[in-house]
């Protein structure tokens, strides 16, 4: 079976559209052109081609890069005008072959054009030197050109009959490729989950079940998976915060926990998880007075979660959980700010008092952690602790 080709261009390692683009997104050359890559490959495969339905995550996966990057660089791509409205690669249409049918006509017509121009020489220089030739011979030459001539029309003329063949086997082969993604797409999928239940588990061990019962460990049973999976979508909402603070409660309470004198009763893994009811009344504080421990500190910008999870999980294994709820439970992250062409994250705090314990015991390694975060591409280089305003 063929290989159907599509057309890179010279100049496209170093194109400075792809340089400008690269500098916009603070990512190096290299990716950039991986993405570029990407685009043309599925403008190729798409039917008409030259146009394209990609998918930023699948770009972000395949290339090894962050989902926001892939994203921003397909944007860009729009920004400069390589991409039109319609997702059209603008310049297609001038680098690339229609069909695989017009590539064979264009191959005939340049065969056609110099087997011409070899006539004609062969014709003047058999003029020139007519009398030292054999007018047979000349004859059969001719005959012999002609003949290879039409060989090659046939083979080209066999070569544009099967391109519609190879076309279909072509769309049929993609449809399989796709029925096999989808099948480690689903793996993938399966396997993602099951690390979500294998972290919920060792939050629980962790928070209560070691408090509980030093040494033992609470286990995933066939049905207690089931039973997670429906809390961790249905009341939890797929938010390993809300699971984490939902345990907290649970490992504050003393009745959960046996630390009531006379109330043999335990809580154990299979109840807290058995029906949303039961969650219900943890949350609402029906098992412990409603003296809940502090909630996790609020993140009011989802892109940056990610990073605030990291700084908290940072701060509690450098300074201890009390001092985490102590001086960060009250803070909240509201957004970033650009100052001096670098990216800052806001943290609002309550009291001026708050905000200048941090800024002297805690704000170099706050920077630091967050760090080893970015925004919208952008590398973060720091927090600005600032005092909430409060709105009368």
């Amino acid at each position: 079976m063929s290989i159907e080709w599509y057309r890179a261009y010279h100049g496209m390692p170093y194109d400075p559209k792809l340089r400008v683009i690269a500098r916009r997104t603070d990512q190096p050359m290299a990716v950039v052109v991986a993405v570029w890559a990407c685009v043309l490959d599925a403008a190729s495969q798409h039917d008409p081609r030259g146009k394209i339905n990609l998918d930023p995550e699948e770009v972000a996966v395949i290339q090894d890069i962050e989902f926001e990057v892939a994203k921003a660089i397909i944007q860009e791509f729009h920004n400069k005008g390589m991409l039109d409205d319609d997702n059209h690669l603008t310049a297609w249409d001038k680098r690339q072959h229609t069909t695989s049918t017009e590539r064979s006509q264009k191959f005939r017509d340049k065969k056609k054009q110099d087997a011409a121009a070899g006539n004609t020489a062969q014709q003047q220089k058999t003029a020139s030197g007519s009398g030292k030739q054999d007018a047979t011979a000349k004859s059969t030459k001719k005959d012999t050109e002609q003949r290879r001539a039409d060989a090659e029309q046939s083979r080209l003329d066999s070569e544009a009959e099967s391109d519609s063949d190879q076309k279909e086997d072509s769309k049929q082969n993609k449809n399989r490729g796709r029925a096999e993604k989808k099948e480690p797409e689903k793996e993938k999928q399966k396997k993602s989950g099951e690390n979500i239940l294998d972290q919920m588990l060792e939050i629980w061990n962790t928070e209560v079940q070691e408090k509980l019962t030093k040494g033992h460990k609470a286990v995933l049973t066939a049905k207690r998976k089931e039973q997670l999976t429906c809390r961790w979508i249905e009341d939890f909402a797929e938010d390993i915060r809300a699971w984490q603070y939902y345990c907290e409660i649970i490992a504050a309470s003393d009745f959960c926990m046996g630390r009531i004198e006379g109330k043999d009763w335990t809580i154990d893994l299979t109840w807290a998880i058995s029906s949303s009811e039961h969650v219900v009344k943890i949350l609402e504080g029906g098992f412990s007075g409603k003296r809940h421990p502090a909630p996790p500190p609020p993140c009011h910008e989802p892109l940056l979660q990610t990073g605030w999870d990291h700084v908290l999980a940072c701060f509690t294994n450098k300074y201890g959980k009390s001092a985490c709820q102590s001086w960060l439970s009250v803070t909240e992250v509201v957004g970033t700010e650009i100052c001096h062409d670098k990216t800052f994250v806001i943290i609002n705090c309550p009291t001026r008092f708050i905000q200048e314990w941090l800024t002297k015991h805690y704000q170099s390694d706050l920077d630091l952690w967050w760090g080893e975060h970015s925004y919208q591409s952008r590398r973060i280089s720091g927090i600005h602790l600032k005092i909430k305003e409060i709105t009368k």
